[in-house]
């Protein structure tokens, strides 16, 4: 039965009358040395731990000091921010308000992430980066990139870094983590209150562990789940346990292997929670906490714990009412040990530490924080949030030094174990009903920051329906990496099919071999732009079929230039942003090309969120601009990116244009933390085409089609059927890496 919050206020009161009347009293002690110290002890637990505050808020309803605090994991975070003089109602305030999708998800980090970065930096099928040294292939240590986590708590803490030493903090606290190496517990009570805390709450695998003067730490869980033990070394007479219970295992789910290595970390804890749990006196309170459906990874799920807290804490008031005291009292003690954990100083200078390959005048450069500057713990979270984007860097942290009023600001960025060399690999596969099926297998090399200034060596290799192997130099000319030189070798090679009046009539290959040296501008992290000079010796041949297209063998050189803007929070399926291109080449004699063409394409994408869904909204277009443009130069629509109900490729134009519409219901969100979501949509399109191959003149051409889309574990998942005017249609389903380069909205607009 559902019990409301005056409910249950009232019925307290009630409770507290009847003791009252059996003649319990709270004690009445006159002196702060007359009653017993009292040790808080939070359990570990993931997004259960919110439950903590709830129990803390109750404490403060009766009255009941705290004189020293022992945690571990989630209950480190919670005790330490209590530790540090953070009220319980500001703490709930804190964990409510706290951002998962962000902090956990790293949702918004592609926003913050320099152009050239996004540009060049997308993988679909997967997150997983490697690294390459003369050891062999590394990892990360964690599949959850930490920077936000630490940020978080950086700024939870601000003010109580200040003090190293964890007795000196307005209740003494201790936080427990396990040190990997020796495999036993390690009792943190010195140091960085937030690294502490981060190294308690370090869950194996997930998130990478902390190195500590030599140590490896990661979660406390693994050896103390509730340090009771701790929590009476360091103050306790009594201790208050809050031990977070959930329901007993299902055999129905412990059948896979995948189900029993997840059973064994709970195996283990609930292990060294039993052993300390046996330890209990009498006068000791034990505060079961039940947590239903509620499971460690469900921090969307945060707010719900806090009540279950309440009541779990209002069950066992007739034991915590004989640890009270009187309210002046009380209020005395609150006072004493509350502290603001704002800062705002003027900075004297700012400086960057520890780092052996990143140039640290790059990071002033770009830096928005300065030597001069008021600021406060917002505006530090803003730059350790943005500089911790940079690929370069596994996290951010900071210090201040010297004066507290006009302090050094002193960035701590932690570059990547694994780099500089690193590797991604990504995965696609397209197959559509009339007999389309191609896959691409793709691998990116990337040597960053080979000199001073942060050149990176780039090299690609895709295998499938198209091969590539392309190698490049990317070298900015200044520090702040404004301007840019990049020089291309590349080879690919492709098969693809022609149409004629809706029927496959033939499979041409076309192959390129050539480089390329572009100059280019960036516009700070949202546009860039480029002009340079191409050369590129092109075959053309038939494979199989009719030879439609003229075959050739012939020499492409001239002037390219391009343009990109993006906001988009992701490159597949966004939720919100935009995203516009635009791409001319010029081919001419004078320039050793073998004939002279022009080409230019635009195409501009805008997502924007609606009530949970999605809209999105596309405009492409493509020209020769009157030239005679080779007919294995025209633009190649159709597929979903271009305009479904086509075949890849079947169209062949010298011109072209089209705008479309989609809007995008939420089916089912797959994890909210790490923004997966199943869209069902529908989108409607129209355009005009000029010059079909095989054909000549111009026509309209509308389309509609239905699809389920979305972002997935395997990546990106695309199902959907299309219809044209032209009376083509198409069933397709597409996964991981987006497949097909036909027109400016497949490279890289909306898929």
């Amino acid at each position: 039965m559902h019990t409301s919050r005056s409910q249950t206020q009232v019925g307290f009161a009630t409770l507290l009358a009847i003791v009252a009347a059996l003649g319990w009293s709270t004690p009445t002690y006159t002196a702060e040395a007359q009653r017993p110290r009292i040790g808080l002890v939070l359990a570990g637990g993931g997004a259960k731990g919110g439950a903590h505050v709830g129990v803390l808020k109750v404490l403060e309803q009766l009255h009941i000091p705290v004189d020293c605090i022992a945690g571990t994991s989630m209950g480190a975070l919670v005790g330490g921010g209590y530790a540090s003089g953070i009220p319980a109602a500001d703490l709930e305030k804190f964990v409510t308000q706290i951002d998962w999708k962000r902090v956990v998800g790293n949702q918004g980090r592609r926003e913050l992430e320099p152009i050239e970065q996004k540009r060049n930096g997308a993988t679909y099928s997967n997150d997983f980066e490697f690294g390459i040294s003369r050891d062999g292939v590394s990892t990360p240590s964690g599949l959850v990139n930490t920077s936000n986590i630490e940020d978080l708590l950086r700024g939870y803490v601000a003010s109580a870094r200040l003090k190293t030493d964890f007795d000196e903090l307005p209740i003494p606290f201790r936080a427990v983590a396990t040190d990997m190496v020796s495999g036993k517990m390690l009792v943190l009570d010195q140091g960085d209150l937030a690294t502490a805390l981060r190294a308690s709450m370090a869950i194996p695998g997930a998130f990478s562990p902390v190195e500590l003067d030599g140590k490896v730490l990661s979660d406390g869980g693994l050896v103390r789940n509730i340090p009771i033990d701790v929590a009476r070394d360091l103050c306790a007479d009594v201790v208050i346990v809050v031990n977070l219970v959930e329901p007993a295992a299902d055999p129905r789910k412990l059948r896979s292997a995948a189900q029993l290595l997840n059973r064994t970390m709970d195996v283990m804890i609930e292990a060294n929670e039993t052993l300390q749990l046996q330890t209990l006196r009498p006068g000791d309170v034990r505060i079961d906490v039940e947590m239903g459906s509620i499971g460690t990874a469900d921090f969307e799920r945060v707010p719900e714990t806090i009540p279950l807290g309440e009541a779990a804490a209002h069950a066992q008031v007739d034991k915590l009412v004989q640890l009270a005291v009187p309210e002046a009292q009380y209020v005395a003690w609150r006072q004493s040990v509350t502290a603001s954990q704002e800062i705002a100083t003027r900075l004297a200078d700012v400086r960057f530490d520890g780092l052996q390959h990143v140039n640290p005048e790059y990071l002033a450069k770009t830096g928005e924080v300065h030597a001069g500057d008021t600021i406060d713990t917002a505006a530090i979270s803003r730059e350790a949030q943005r500089m911790s984007a940079l690929q370069d860097f596994d996290s951010v942290g900071y210090r201040l030094d010297g004066d507290r009023d006009s302090p050094t600001l002193t960035w701590l960025p932690r570059e990547k174990s694994w780099g500089p060399n690193y590797l991604r690999m990504d995965f696609g596969m397209y197959a559509s009903e009339d007999g389309d099926l191609t896959f691409a297998l793709y691998g990116r090399h990337a040597r960053t920051w080979v000199n001073s200034l942060g050149a990176e060596w780039r090299n690609e290799v895709q295998l499938g329906g198209k091969m590539l192997f392309s190698t490049s130099f990317f070298q900015p000319l200044d520090a702040e990496h404004r301007f840019f030189v990049e020089p291309q070798a590349m080879y690919s090679r492709s098969l693809e099919d022609l149409f004629f009046k809706d029927e496959r009539i033939a499979r041409y290959s076309f192959s390129d071999l050539g480089g390329s040296l572009d100059f280019g501008v960036n516009l700070g992290r949202y546009a860039q732009a480029r002009v340079g000079y191409a050369y590129t010796q092109r075959k053309v041949g038939v494979e199989v079929g009719s030879p439609l297209m003229p075959e050739s063998d012939r020499v492409d050189a001239g002037i390219v230039a391009s343009a990109e803007y993006d906001t988009r929070d992701t490159a597949f399926s966004p939720t919100r942003g935009m995203a516009g291109a635009v791409e001319y080449m010029h081919s001419d004699d004078s320039l050793g090309g073998e004939g002279s063409w022009e080409r230019a394409e635009l195409g501009l994408g805008l997502a924007v969120p609606f009530r949970g869904d999605v809209l999105w909204v596309t405009l492409a277009g493509g020209s020769d601009l009157g030239s005679e443009l080779p007919r294995d130069r025209n633009f190649a629509l159709g597929g979903p990116g271009s305009f479904p109900g086509l075949e890849v490729g079947e169209l062949r134009v010298t011109d072209y244009w089209n705008i479309g519409t989609s809007y995008l219901w939420k089916m089912q969100d797959l994890s909210t933390i790490r923004n997966r979501a199943l869209y069902l949509g529908v989108r409607v399109a129209a355009g005009e085409i000029t010059n079909v191959l095989g054909e000549n003149g111009r026509s309209d051409i509308y389309g509609g089609s239905i699809f389920m889309t979305g972002r997935t574990i395997v990546g990106p998942l695309t199902l959907g059927i299309g219809a044209t005017s032209s009376n083509s249609w198409s069933l397709w389903v597409s996964v991981g890496r987006p497949v097909g380069s036909g027109t400016i909205l497949e490279r890289g607009i909306f898929r």
